[in-house]
């Protein structure tokens, strides 16, 4: 008989999707020495933004694109110490103009990485647009009873908000595989709700990469991938490590499996429970969406709504079973004590609560060689032979 395989394993968790080398082309990166600020790799299209050719702005210093100002600011915040997701906008010297500019940076021990992006001129939501919706959000999640609702209400808020062609929440199981247990969508996007897909559909390092960073955004499957030069990093001697970026660029397998659904766009959003990834909020549009810094922040923040009250259901559930099973087993023992005989006291369960303490349909027990039952349990000969069996 042949093994069988774990694709997960095997194939989709052996693909380096951290070590990329290169980005999406919605924004530019620079890596910059911790210590000089001096720019150690910068990806190939970052002439639009400073002005200055990828080869010929290698060892420059980042301060020379920004205002006195600005870089006392910025070197004051990263010299705090290591952490990631920093944001700052400032205005990058263009040779005679300027470009507002969203910076996230990524404080490591030998050098800084920022992902930039330019500041959209025309928001897609004012102040008091988002301040309503996320309030309107929230109320929405503490109406909810139970996880599917949660799960219902999330997606539809999102869709509601976001205005994606389909959302859809996928949750894992013990092996990772994830079944599509709520869902929205226009006509246009095939409909997956309640189907269970296998765990190489996200596999391990995707997953792993999900605990560091709350959503990953592929405005246009169709993208131009933008390289980093020099390819090889000075510090690590290696390829950039990019666990931690929006803009890291995409496997092919993937962008391939978002062709197959007929979509051009998309974003995922993490839901997190006790520390390891309990699902997905998958965003679906049929042609390229672009989501603002603003945008995305404010989905960071539902992101952590939704874990919240899902965490709040799960654990006051567990509590609810907790209190239940406990008190099945306080019934049991009286009965054992009130018959003084643990056979007799078993079987004088009216509520059947061993059958509910063991998730059972039936008992059986076998005692002096006398077999009793309880419940729903296999005809008494082959229950004869299982004894057998065991003894």
């Amino acid at each position: 008989m042949s093994q069988q395989k774990n694709y997960d394993a095997e194939f989709c968790g052996n693909l380096a999707i951290h070590q990329t080398n290169s980005i999406q082309d919605f924004g530019y990166l620079l890596v910059l020495d911790s210590k000089t600020y001096s720019i150690l790799q910068a990806s190939e299209n970052v002439n639009e933004i400073i002005g200055c050719n990828v080869k010929e702005c290698i060892s420059i210093g980042f301060q020379e694109y920004l205002l006195p100002d600005d870089f006392k600011h910025f070197k004051a915040e990263v010299n705090k110490g290591l952490r990631n997701r920093l944001p700052f906008q400032f205005s990058l010297q263009k040779g005679s103009v300027t470009e507002p500019v969203n910076i996230l940076a990524h404080v490591k021990k030998d050098f800084i990485i920022l992902e930039i992006e330019k500041v959209d001129k025309e928001p897609e939501h004012s102040f008091t647009e988002v301040f309503q919706g996320v309030r309107s959000f929230i109320s929405t999640l503490e109406s909810t009873d139970n996880l599917q609702e949660v799960c219902e209400a999330s997606i539809k808020e999102i869709r509601r908000i976001a205005r994606f062609d389909g959302i859809r929440m996928y949750r894992f199981d013990k092996d990772w595989n994830g079944t599509v247990i709520a869902e929205e969508i226009t006509g246009e996007l095939d409909i997956y709700l309640g189907q269970t897909f296998p765990a190489s559909d996200v596999p391990k390092q995707a997953r792993a990469l999900y605990l560091k960073n709350p959503f990953r955004l592929i405005p246009n499957r169709n993208y131009k991938t933008v390289k980093l030069f020099p390819v090889i990093n000075s510090v690590t001697n290696g390829f950039l490590d990019l666990s931690d970026c929006n803009l890291r660029s995409v496997a092919n397998v993937h962008l391939e499996y978002m062709a197959n659904m007929n979509v051009t766009a998309s974003m995922s959003i993490r839901v997190i429970v006790d520390g390891e990834l309990w699902g997905l909020i998958s965003c679906h549009h049929v042609t390229s969406k672009y989501l603002s810094v603003e945008s995305r922040s404010i989905f960071d923040w539902l992101s952590m709504e939704i874990t919240y009250r899902i965490s709040s259901i799960i654990k006051h559930q567990e509590l609810l079973d907790s209190t239940k099973l406990l008190q099945q087993r306080s019934e049991i023992a009286e009965l054992i004590y009130a018959e003084d005989d643990i056979v007799k006291g078993i079987f004088a369960d009216a509520n059947q609560n061993l059958l509910s303490l063991f998730n059972a349909t039936g008992i059986a027990l076998s005692l002096n060689g006398k077999i009793k039952t309880l419940g729903n349990v296999p005809e008494m000969d082959e229950l004869e032979n299982l004894v057998l069996w065991l003894e």
